[in-house]
């Protein structure tokens, strides 16, 4: 049985004779019970939640849910209809369209040996198609002249009396012409709704398939690291339990992401379908003058599900478990304790133990395909070194070798002193903002020269408060000192404007002469950073690339969309050691190390942090160092990737 259309407020079905549907923005239907008594003047439609001020919008009635009613009672409901002719209770077995009333058999005969009525078109219930209820309205001016133009602009129906009258002077073309012609553009809408819908759906399909993807990825997982753990017994089986806490609750963390796109998309999705339902609804029964009365509304709600395109696939990072150092770790726990008599067996039995462990043929699959990895860990140092300032921490990173790496995470301060106020300024809070500060000094003379003097003239941005010296050439005696640094970033970005000519934000390293050579980073000599800007590629999106002194690395695609009121906050990392040679940029969202450099400094280095335009992008950048940092597992690993 069809189902009768509800009221989207009350949740009432409409009746043929209970309060008349009107039409809301988002083509759902309200009772006219509902709108007259809107708490406020203000309804809530409670199928998608959208809400109208009757203050600001007028409801027009839904001519077209009232013909489909009209239908659906007279095909599942016919016992409710009586005779309106001479109102006697009888039951009803046709309708007239020119009279526009229910006959009995009795009536029905006597309407049929009328001169008057006999040539009128009657149908029987069961002979009634859903387009032929009603016959086309006359004209309101002028009594039964039929309406055979629309006038283009007053926006109406016209008879031929009012053709030749007060409209003969305006835009108007032929009713069945502007009739199929709006007919054909509400078709339209609906296929260009209906292929959004099947977007989202096969975007829906995708997410599915990521979740799966991710449960199965986790079972395997799970199965994996109780495999690797069987084989070191009770030795690490609490290191086990941590490892699989820590697996569930990254797969709970990306499930829950998953969700939240999953519901996302599933309400854009059945938005889609009820615009794409009630449009083939109108196909159905609206009469011309209904196509041409909604076609504005329809319009309108089509462009709204049109303005954003659901990507072809969902791509999520996968969980990945990593046994590296598995040999090491075996050979250590065999080295660890023994019951001999003296110590010469003692050690002579240790080394052979270390000899054996080497070549152990006992690996499994599993411990060979990983074999050759070393697992990262960052303790905390308890001597921290002497000659490292106030606010630096300082860890031992434990690669898998005897001899453990010491990582320095350097307090870093943004210089708001050299900071270019003609296009940014250093908050008190710290932040580095693209716009001119509020206030400027008003010192004139000596003094005013004085403050201004170590102030970035041309760079877009400020750098740190201190530089990093290089060390001292090595020497046959002492070997070249070097010791990784790391600091990080978080910038609040929010999308403005278009036209991203030149970049939204910057953060790298540059020689301390170059600081001020160039408005970017990007283009300047003896400069490294990442730089996130329009991609080249890719239009209407934003793109991060590792720039070395002017040249542009690897593009990473999708950083954010270049939408207006977009908003993201973008996380990346600098790993240096200018003992070594070696800069690292990692993008910490999507958990990559960008780029890995090695380069022979000539003078010392200042971290930069530049801004873009602020009628592009708004950029509030926080400089994230030393105890501020926060050492999760994924950072170790990143870390670790960028030393090696």
């Amino acid at each position: 049985m069809d189902t009768f259309p509800k009221c989207s407020v009350c949740q009432q079905q409409f009746t043929l004779k209970g309060p008349v549907p009107h039409l809301l923005p988002c083509l759902h239907a309200v009772c006219e019970t509902c709108v007259t008594s809107a708490a406020g003047g203000v309804i809530s439609c409670s199928t998608c939640q959208w809400e109208v001020n009757l203050t600001d919008t007028s409801l027009q009635k839904d001519a077209v849910r009232q013909k489909e009613i009209f239908h659906l009672t007279v095909k599942h409901r016919p016992t409710e209809l009586l005779c309106t002719n001479e109102d006697d209770g009888n039951q009803a077995v046709c309708w007239c369209q020119e009279c526009e009333e229910f006959l009995c058999e009795y009536c029905q005969n006597m309407h049929n040996g009328v001169k008057a009525t006999r040539r009128h078109v009657v149908e029987t219930f069961r002979d009634m198609a859903p387009g032929s209820m009603f016959v086309e309205p006359v004209c309101k001016l002028h009594n039964r002249y039929p309406l055979e133009y629309f006038d283009k602009n007053c926006n109406i129906s016209i008879c031929a009396k009012c053709r030749i009258g007060e409209h003969s002077e305006h835009d108007v073309e032929d009713l069945d012409v502007a009739a199929d012609a709006a007919k054909g553009r509400i078709e339209q809408h609906g296929k260009n709704v209906t292929a959004h819908h099947t977007c989202h759906q096969a975007y829906l399909k995708s997410v599915s398939k990521v979740v799966n993807d991710t449960k199965n990825t986790s079972s395997a997982l799970k199965e994996a690291i109780h495999h690797t753990f069987h084989s070191l017994r009770t030795q690490l089986d609490q290191r086990e339990k941590e490892l699989v806490i820590d697996l569930e609750n990254q797969t709970k963390q990306e499930l829950s992401k998953l969700h939240t796109v999953q519901v996302t998309s599933e309400g854009e999705s059945k938005r889609c379908k009820w615009t794409s339902d009630y449009i083939r609804t109108v196909l159905k029964y609206a009469s011309n003058s209904d196509f041409l009365t909604l076609e504005w509304s329809i319009q309108d709600t089509a462009k709204t599900h049109l303005r954003s395109v659901p990507p072809e696939t969902h791509i999520a990072s996968a969980a990945s478990f990593n046994t590296g150092g598995l040999v090491k770790l075996k050979s250590y726990i065999s080295d660890f304790g023994s019951v001999n008599e003296d110590g010469s067996a003692a050690q002579a039995h240790t080394q052979s133990d270390h000899g054996s462990q080497t070549g152990d043929s006992h690996l499994t699959d599993l411990e060979n395909k990983y074999k050759d990895l070393n697992v990262l860990e960052v303790v905390d140092d308890p001597t921290p070194s002497a000659s490292f300032d106030a606010g630096v921490k300082t860890y031992t990173l434990e690669t898998g070798t005897r001899t453990p790496v010491i990582l320095q995470c350097p307090k870093l301060q943004l210089d708001a002193a050299r900071a270019n106020t003609d296009y940014c300024h250093v908050t008190t809070d710290g932040e580095l903002v693209n716009s001119p500060p509020a206030t400027r000094h008003r010192d004139s003379g000596w003094l005013q020269t004085y403050i201004d003097s170590g102030r970035l003239r041309r760079y877009s941005g400020t750098c740190s408060s201190t530089p990093i010296p290089l060390p001292p050439p090595p020497s046959n005696v002492t070997p070249a000192p070097h010791t990784p640094r790391y600091w990080e970033t978080h910038s609040r970005v929010g999308v403005v404007g278009v036209g991203f000519y030149w970049p939204v934000l910057e953060m790298g390293v540059g020689e301390e002469s170059q600081v001020d050579s160039d408005c970017y980073v990007f283009d300047q000599r003896r400069s490294w950073c990442v730089s996130v800007w329009d991609c080249l590629t890719d239009r209407g999106n934003i793109c991060t690339r590792v720039c070395q002194q002017g040249i542009l690395g690897e593009c990473y695609r999708n950083t954010m969309s270049t939408t207006p009121r977009t908003q993201a906050t973008l996380h990346y990392g600098v790993v240096l050691d200018v003992g070594r040679g070696r800069l690292a940029f990692i993008d910490l969202h999507r958990e990559i190390v960008l780029a890995k450099l090695d380069v022979e400094w000539r003078e010392s280095l200042l971290p930069m942090f530049g801004v873009g335009e602020p009628d592009v992008c708004t950029v509030n950048m926080k400089v994230v160092s030393g105890v501020d940092i926060t050492m999760t597992d994924s950072k170790k690993s990143l870390i670790y990737n960028a030393l090696t």
